[in-house]
């Protein structure tokens, strides 16, 4: 008895570990080849770059100036600053947290799953997350957003407070976690409280709780919230704090801003269009379910019932608060991708230990085809990075000796102010800390440290013969030029 408990803990654990591998090699393959991404990941990924050049660790920055349009609290920024600590001023620097924030979740779902429901129940719950398209490579895993960090501590907020019922304790975990998402994603935190609320009430545990477990949970939702707000009013008063209200909370949730628009099916669509066959099997698992009372199902028992609260408000939550929201955009709804891969999971297995042969051949059949399905999707992804041809010729002054630190100009053959993409900002200041400026072609000429970017069909070589400049670096794109031989 002792040896076949041993022999299927080891067979788990090769499983697990193949899994693993697997989602290791989704998050991480290639992830420092593809070109950075404007609008969130570049504006992040300067946000943490000049804070870190200028040693501030309170006030992001925008070109150097203060940042309202990014009006998040500073720990995604501090994620990333700790990228380029370890990989260097890079895309891999800018992605390494969220990657490796992907793969903890993977993993705090998977000894969740096993330690509350079961071997197969945390293996296939692991198999669902690591072929979840939207959580990999949609603005998540594989990119230097926050989102990737938020989803971890949406999910360490909620798998402790469904630990909570066994373990008061867990609770305040429960809202340490909260708290750490409010300082990376701001009010897309507020999913987490109402969460934390309706699960006490629902459930009834809120009649437990002391006097001195509601401050001690309350002190841990707050305290550190509080602590990067006073630290943060030193530097601009109530500015940043008027922003994220008026802007951030209130303007995002009543009006469409910036062309993010979506009807009351947006995020079903959503959902539909990433997770439409898990989604499948899901609803196949249910109906039968319905059908076959027969199946031992406990999840309605003791504790369990409990979970199964937990579980709906996760996804039902942010589901609905961010439809209500008026500003649709599609990653906003990440956070639900690890509690719907643990009901698939738990359901699963519940069938294909208790159900018919034949039902198990089906369903076990199904699992494997969606995930090998979806596999193939993130391995296309993967393996086929698609270069920036203007990011490119701006990583070529790397090879240049004597610019560190110079003015980049962008030329236009007319007088108008140069507009720079984000993604174009970044990278000129990871390879060279480059600092993009929006002046004309004179403010160029008149400047002794700069570089100038011209587009191809913007290139003439009456350009560079009659205004005495040099060719330093091309490509398809464009031209890179500099007054004197570099």
């Amino acid at each position: 008895m002792y040896w076949s408990f041993r022999k299927f803990n080891f067979i788990y654990f090769f499983l697990a570990l193949i899994l693993l591998s697997i989602a290791f090699y989704n998050i991480f393959f290639n992830l420092g080849k593809f070109p950075i991404y404007s609008w969130d990941e570049a504006r992040h990924g300067v946000n943490a770059y000049e804070m870190l050049r200028q040693g501030n660790f309170i006030v992001n920055t925008y070109r150097y100036k203060m940042d309202y349009w990014n009006l998040k609290p500073p720990l995604s920024y501090w994620a990333i600053m700790a990228g380029y600590k370890i990989a260097g001023f890079n895309a891999l620097g800018l992605r390494l947290i969220s990657g490796i924030c992907a793969l903890l979740t993977i993993v705090i779902v998977a000894i969740f799953a096993k330690k509350t429901f079961g071997n197969l129940a945390s293996l296939i719950s692991m198999l669902t997350l690591t072929t979840s398209t939207q959580f990999l490579i949609n603005h998540s895993a594989r990119t230097g957003d926050a989102d990737s960090l938020f989803v971890f501590l949406f999910t360490a907020a909620v798998l402790s407070l469904l630990l909570s019922v066994k373990n008061d304790k867990w609770l305040y975990v429960s809202g340490l976690a909260f708290s750490l998402a409010f300082l990376t994603k701001s009010w897309h935190a507020g999913n987490i409280a109402i969460i934390i609320g309706l699960y006490l009430l629902l459930t009834g545990k809120y009649k437990t709780l002391s006097f001195k477990k509601w401050i001690s949970l309350c002190l841990c939702m707050m305290v550190p919230i509080l602590i990067w707000a006073v630290m943060r009013y030193q530097y601009d008063g109530f500015a940043f704090f008027k922003n994220m209200v008026s802007y951030d909370l209130l303007h995002r949730s009543t009006v469409a801003i910036e062309g993010h628009i979506g009807d009351e099916s947006y995020y079903g669509i959503i959902l539909c269009h990433f997770y439409f066959l898990w989604l499948v099997l899901l609803l196949g698992m249910i109906l039968f379910y319905n059908f076959h009372k027969n199946i031992s199902f406990d999840m309605f028992k003791s504790e369990n019932k409990f979970y199964l609260i937990g579980l709906f408000l996760w996804v039902i939550i942010p589901f609905m608060m961010f439809t209500l929201a008026k500003t649709k955009i599609r990653w906003y709804i990440l956070p639900v991708y690890p509690p719907l891969s643990i009901i698939i999971g738990v359901l699963a297995s519940k069938i294909l230990i208790n159900g018919k042969w034949m039902i198990k051949l089906v369903l076990l059949s199904a699992i494997l085809f969606v995930a090998h399905y979806y596999e193939g999707e993130i391995q296309t992804y993967v393996d086929n990075p698609i270069p920036n041809d203007q990011l490119s010729l701006i990583e070529k002054t790397k090879a240049l000796n004597g610019v560190r630190g110079y003015n980049l100009f962008k030329y236009h053959p007319t007088r108008h102010k140069a507009v720079w993409a984000q993604s174009a900002v970044l990278t000129a200041e990871l390879v060279n800390d480059l600092k993009v400026r929006s002046g004309d072609f004179h403010a160029f000429l008149n400047n002794d440290r700069a570089l100038l970017l011209v587009k191809r069909k913007y290139f003439t070589k009456e350009l560079i013969t009659s205004n005495h400049l040099n060719i330093v670096a091309s490509n398809k794109w464009g031209y890179i030029l500099c007054k004197e031989k570099v």
